[in-house]
């Protein structure tokens, strides 16, 4: 057997072995739920590396949103797709808590609700990046997306025009999808109060993703706290990971467009959280 069809056949094997012993594999202790384009893969994969902490078979799973789940599997029986991707709990120690992490939870309309559904005590890490930059690099992430500075420009100016009289957000199903706008993803606050009608403050742990990648052995020590769990073992590898190699070219007046825009949403969640943020201040 050729080894890409003995290693297909060998991965479909694996799984029809997880789908089999689900039952007998854990749920989630804590999700890391977005945003996009703000450091997730970094985080889960740092995360990975402490010996209390076992990962989700793959990072984003979309059990939450509209996803794979939901489009493949009959509702009674997709729990246990979802728990395929766990690990087995008889192989946790006591102390040990496994995740998984999709970004867009973060932003999809029922996956609060969806979440609080399944575990009521389920904790949350959102990490935040400055909008105006997380915004251009979600745009050029997909290499469908020109590079052109022109196309980038009017696309901002569009989801801008189609976010503005929804107050910020879409809020029919006429409107446009949060999830599918590059600049409806980086309205946070409206966002966390969505989560917040379903989960207490005390369950969202909110890092600032400038400050992650600036200093992470602070960043995850505090959030190894959050999570209480051991807070001084070492995590050696802090390689950023899923960094898009495409050139981050914008008009700066792109920039002010998006920092004009997005000021009074930053001020919002800056009020909720109790401390600022530099994104307003960044230079174009």
């Amino acid at each position: 057997m050729h080894a890409p069809h003995f290693n297909a056949a060998r991965q479909k094997l694996v799984w029809r072995l997880r789908r089999i012993s689900s039952p007998l594999r854990a749920l989630p202790d804590f999700l890391i739920i977005g945003a996009m384009k703000s450091g997730t893969s970094s985080l889960f994969h740092a995360m990975a590396q402490h010996p209390q902490l076992v990962p989700a078979k793959k990072k984003e799973i979309h059990y939450f949103d509209d996803g794979e789940a939901q489009k493949t599997e009959a509702p009674e029986r997709s729990l246990n797709w979802y728990r395929s991707h766990f690990p087995l709990r008889n192989m946790m120690g006591k102390a040990s808590m496994t995740y998984e992490a999709t970004p867009k939870y973060i932003c999809h309309p029922s996956a609060a609700k969806r979440i609080h559904d399944l575990r009521p005590d389920m904790k949350l890490i959102l990490l935040l990046r400055d909008p105006t930059e997380r915004a251009i690099s979600h745009y050029l992430h997909s290499s469908k997306n020109s590079l052109d500075a022109e196309l980038l420009h009017a696309t901002m100016e569009e989801e801008i025009r189609l976010l503005a009289p929804a107050g910020g957000l879409p809020t029919d199903a006429s409107a446009v999808p949060d999830y599918t706008s590059h600049v409806g993803r980086g309205l946070y606050q409206k966002q966390i109060d969505h989560y917040l009608a379903y989960f207490d403050r005390n369950r969202i742990f909110i890092i600032n993703s400038e400050e992650f990648f600036d200093d992470p052995r602070t960043t995850l020590s505090a959030l190894f706290e959050f999570l209480k769990i051991q807070t001084d073992h070492s995590i050696t590898d802090l390689a950023p990971r899923n960094a898009s190699k495409r050139p981050k070219q914008a008009w700066p007046r792109t920039r002010e467009l998006l920092r004009s825009f997005f000021k009074p949403h930053n001020e919002d969640l800056f009020a909720f959280l109790g401390r600022r943020y530099d994104w307003n201040e960044a230079e174009s």
